[in-house]
């Protein structure tokens, strides 16, 4: 059955409603009720099977805080935008415009990485020079990045003025290795804290969701499946570098990942400063102890609800600020409007964040936009299907949610999708349980596999899977060429996997980016050329290799912690 398309729903919820329930596409809690032997795991939501379709997603009674209806102002845009959103290739998804906020930039202003060493050498160059801010956004910095930590320093000892502002995932960064030596990462930052306690901040986000006896019982590492910090940003000064990388030896040698960035952009960086310091003003900030022990520390959270202690009042009111945080920056966009010279520009950036914890669901959203106008291009012209759009989908662990799969069989477009083959999968010979993950992904690939072959959309839907010898894929994105083009118009880089734990678990903050700049559409579209030349088209044939065969407890297990993959 075709799924209604966003305008859609729009139009019939408008009538149906007040605009100001508008709110409620960016967030639920739909969680089916079952029997008391699931009721804490589903409380928790730990084995639940999400339902995000379309057909249930927006539920209307659940969620105290929504974000205010902001497509209502938008009679106050400026025709300095319409001039931009009614012309191709911004024509076909202006419905973004009602969700997010919006920056216009010249290509020229963006650069492209390509492998992970550029990755690292750019880190400590815009370290270097940073003169006023460092921010930086990851799921965690590895125990042995000694050397960025140091340049760090030096960085912050050259300039007094420099303020630097880390923000990491509590779980995974107060984890230690397995040896001795292998310390958390809080504990490689928290030098840097007593030596500079006025210039560095180091923040650590705990999610809501992992309280009371799951807090307890579930041991570190594992326990990380319930929810995480993934957002990946870092901004010098007014540069802004988007990932989906976190900070560790692998990603900065031989982990393919995807890098852009922002040069001289002062609004949008700031954006993702004030996303940085948003959701550090609800995370723990790390402090030393006044202990003999050098090294212990103590994570402090002031005038704030516990996550584990005050998990449902932490919920509400973080997902107040965030609401507040989103309507601020719509309205900053328009604002903006009146204060941008009459030069011409080539490019529109949407900034979106997936935040399930707190009820915000605002790039589940956008990425609907953009699937169902790529599917109501190819409906709305007479073509036929080497006319139709190409859209190529990236991530480095494949499973993908009911509601992305229904787009992507449903659409009237050629997709490619991307993924990791188990060779090169993070968790490929891993030792202990994660052994089996490289699996669990089979398992959903095989799945999904079959599914377009059900439907008879082999010709239309590929699979490809990254080999590259030594070498582990972590890319995430979407790539979409229009009308049978060379190159793409858009993009969508940042943390998410669109999978069931980037919708439902995880922070996550992207960008959409749409261009009519020739050399940048040349240079994204190099990116994915880039990568997909070390890939292997998936046939049925695959499955049917001895080590592609997935045990059957496997199959079982993967079906029952599906949405903390």
């Amino acid at each position: 059955m075709k799924i209604s398309t966003i305008s859609e729903l729009i139009l019939k919820f408008s009538q149906k409603r007040n605009l100001n329930n508008f709110s409620q596409y960016f967030s639920i809690n739909n969680i089916r009720s079952s029997d008391k032997l699931l009721s804490l795991f589903r409380s928790k939501r730990i084995f639940t099977r999400f339902v995000s379709s379309t057909t249930h997603s927006y539920n209307q009674n659940k969620q105290k805080h929504k974000l205010k209806p902001q497509h209502v102002l938008i009679s106050n845009y400026s025709s300095f935008i319409n001039e931009y959103i009614e012309k191709p290739p911004y024509n076909n998804f202006k419905d973004l415009l009602k969700i997010s906020p919006y920056f216009l930039l010249n290509g020229e202003q963006i650069r492209l990485l390509q492998e992970p060493k550029e990755l690292y050498e750019e880190l400590k160059s815009q370290i270097l020079v940073a003169k006023e801010r460092i921010f930086i956004a990851a799921l965690y910095i590895g125990y042995s990045e000694k050397d960025l930590v140091n340049t760090l320093r030096i960085a912050i000892k050259k300039t007094k003025q420099l303020k630097v502002h880390i923000l990491l995932d509590c779980l995974r960064s107060t984890r230690t290795g397995q040896t001795p030596s292998d310390k958390s990462p809080a504990y490689l930052l928290l030098p840097l804290v007593k030596e500079f306690p006025d210039q560095v901040t180091v923040s650590l986000y705990h999610t809501p969701d992992l309280t009371g006896i799951l807090k307890k019982f579930i041991p570190p590492r594992f326990n990380e499946g319930i929810g995480l910090m993934h957002i990946k940003s870092f901004i010098f000064d007014n540069n802004l570098l988007l990932s989906g990388a976190n900070l560790n030896h692998d990603y900065f040698t031989n982990r393919q990942d995807r890098y852009m960035l922002f040069e001289n952009t002062p609004s949008l960086t700031n954006y993702f400063a004030d996303l940085v310091e948003t959701v550090a003003s609800f995370s723990y900030r790390l402090s030393p102890t006044k202990l003999v022990d050098e090294d212990s520390f103590k994570l402090v959270l002031k005038n704030y609800p516990d996550p584990v202690t005050q998990s449902t009042l932490f919920r509400e009111n973080s997902s107040l600020i965030m609401n507040n945080f989103i309507k601020r920056w719509i309205i900053h966009s328009i604002e903006q409007d009146h204060n941008l010279s009459l030069q011409k520009y080539d490019t529109i950036v949407f900034p979106i964040i997936q935040m399930n914890p707190l009820y915000i669901r605002q790039d589940e959203l956008a990425t609907f936009i953009v699937l169902d106008a790529i599917s109501m291009h190819g409906n709305k012209i007479n073509v036929n299907e080497n006319k139709f759009c190409r859209v190529f989908f990236t991530s480095g662990y494949f499973n993908f949610t009911q509601s992305y799969k229904e787009r992507v069989l449903n659409a009237r477009a050629k997709f490619q999708l991307l993924a990791a083959s188990p060779e090169a999968n993070g968790f490929y010979k891993s030792k202990g349980i994660s052994k089996y993950i490289p699996q669990a992904y089979t398992f959903l690939e095989k799945q999904f596999y079959s599914d377009i072959c059900h439907y008879g959309k082999e010709h239309l839907i590929k699979i490809q899977e990254y080999k590259r010898p030594g070498w582990t894929f972590h890319a995430k994105g979407l790539w979409c060429y229009l009308d049978g083009e060379s190159w793409p118009s858009l993009t969508i880089i940042g943390s998410s996997n669109y999978g069931y734990r980037s919708t439902e678990r995880d922070l996550e903050a992207q960008a959409i980016l749409i261009t009519e700049n020739t050399q940048l559409r040349k240079t994204i579209h190099d990116e994915l050329e880039n990568m997909s030349k070390y890939t292997e088209e998936v046939t049925k044939e695959t499955f049917q290799q001895i080590d592609r065969k997935v045990p059957y407890l496997v199959g079982a297990a993967t079906r029952l912690i599906r949405t903390m993959l």
